[in-house]
């Protein structure tokens, strides 16, 4: 469902030639916001997609060596948020986080003067829309680029307040950002000054003499799966921060783009399906396998934020607009802290890498269990305890173990993007893929299980000899 969402194009005034980066996952769903709250923890839940490396910290040089994106064009580990959207259960009010995805819009507009078009320097970032906002302007440029699309049979007009009805297939949240930049700063106090809407229209035109740099114009459809969800009214579905007018929603960038591949997009890029196939230059760097196998390598906040169960409260400070809940009611709530997504191994073992199963049977035969919450940790540790001194993770829920590789197996690293499965207990987590082992190492010569250690072999691993 979440696929169809993501497959309706929005073609406002394209003259030009543009790119999409169409359905890309979001890399994760949790309290933080390196724009607004740098090195804390955010206000309310974000919706992030993008570069692996994300954390509450933005650094240009640190991002661009996030390991993965989960846009196809690897060279761009820039990151893209808004606000996570919520289901508002009728009967107990609990709120469940709605599957996510985004559409990415690159969308060079000149405007009548044909402005020359520059891409995001080193550094940049930029805030569009008003959290605080619940009500709208129809002269201003900043609430004209917020916008709603009900996917429904009787076809409803695009529109800024969000829905008063279900949407069987699935709702986009919309934003447009400023595309003037004064040329000077890469960001501003209110992280929105530096930039501006250009003369004409929030989508189009010339920009005024106080930002002369015209950049690339970026758009978001933010696809929410509304459709698998009962609608009753009003209040139904919730942004993060509390808001159910859909007035309070807004979207961030920062930007982890090679500016050099950016800018040649640009001046070279001339096809207008919005396919970035047709993109020489970003059709060269194309890699959607790489986009599907990324996992979030940071930290997350140390709370529910309901996309694994339901919620009692939105995370945060964050009462239902309406519900004439006091705000300050909550604001003397304990902060959390961080955790990794990505837990650390057991003591004394390391991550190898992704490799083949055996040939003629399995790499590693010894043992092997599979547990609903299996996780890289959990095949380790229970490697471990029966005294073996290696582990593989495989198709998401499985564990091997064994102290040498079987069965034709080379213990060869493949590129990791062949092990794509995420872990059944941990979906930052990847156990392997098809006939493919995440395979783990012990370092040392003992474990708890003395009939075993004394098998142990005296490479970190080795091929079977048979």
């Amino acid at each position: 469902m979440l696929a169809r969402i993501l497959s309706f194009v929005t073609l406002v005034a394209v003259a030009n030639a543009y790119w999409t980066f169409g359905a890309t996952p979001v890399i994760v769903q949790t309290r933080l916001d390196s724009i607004v709250s740098p090195d804390a923890i955010g206000s309310h839940v974000h919706a992030i997609a993008g570069a692996s490396g994300f954390s509450n910290h933005y650094d240009y040089d640190q991002l661009i060596q996030s390991n993965c994106t989960t846009v196809p064009v690897q060279s761009d580990k820039s990151n893209y948020w808004a606000p996570q959207m919520y289901h508002r259960d009728k009967d107990t009010g609990e709120f469940v986080a709605m599957p996510t995805s985004f559409n990415i819009y690159y969308l060079p507009r000149p405007g009548p003067k044909n402005e020359s078009i520059k891409a995001f320097p080193k550094g940049f970032r930029m805030l569009a829309g008003d959290t605080f906002r619940r009500t709208y302007n129809a002269s201003s440029f900043a609430d004209q680029a917020i916008t709603y699309v009900c996917l429904a049979d009787n076809n409803p007009p695009e529109a800024s307040p969000m829905p008063t009805q279900q949407c069987p297939g699935g709702l986009r949240a919309q934003v447009f950002f400023p595309s003037c930049w004064d040329g000077v700063n890469l960001d501003s106090p209110d992280h929105q000054s530096h930039v501006a809407y250009p003369i004409q229209a929030f989508n189009t035109g010339d920009c005024p003499d106080t930002h002369p740099v015209h950049l690339i114009s970026l758009f978001y459809e933010m696809g929410v799966d509304v459709g698998q969800f009962d609608y009753h009214g009003n209040g139904t579905w919730v942004l993060a921060n509390g808001d159910t007018t859909g007035f309070g929603l807004h979207a961030d960038f920062q930007n982890g783009w090679d500016v050099g591949l950016l800018q040649q997009a640009i001046d070279e890029c001339s096809g207008q399906s919005g396919n970035l196939l047709d993109c020489a230059p970003l059709a060269a760097v194309y890699d959607p396998d790489a986009a599907a196998a990324c996992v979030f390598e940071g930290d997350l906040v140390d709370e529910p934020t309901g996309v694994t169960s339901p919620i009692a409260a939105l995370p945060g400070c964050n009462p239902v607009y309406g519900s004439g809940v006091d705000p300050s009611s909550c604001a003397g709530q304990p902060t959390p802290g961080l955790v990794p997504a990505q837990p650390p191994l057991p003591e004394g073992w390391t991550g190898v890498g992704c490799i083949a199963e055996g040939t003629s049977g399995r790499a590693l035969a010894a043992l092997t269990m599979s547990a609903p919450n299996m996780t890289k940790e959990l095949c380790a540790s229970f490697c471990g305890s029966h005294g073996f001194t290696l582990a593989g993770a495989e198709y998401s829920d499985e564990c091997y173990c064994d102290d040498a590789l079987r069965n034709g197996a080379t213990g060869d690293l493949l590129p990791w993007t062949e092990c794509a499965n995420r872990c059944a207990g941990n979906d930052f987590e990847i156990c392997g893929g098809g006939a493919k082992l995440t395979l783990m190492t012990h370092s040392g010569s003992a474990h708890s299980n003395s009939s075993q250690s004394s098998r142990r072999v005296a490479a970190r691993f080795e091929k079977d000899q048979y």
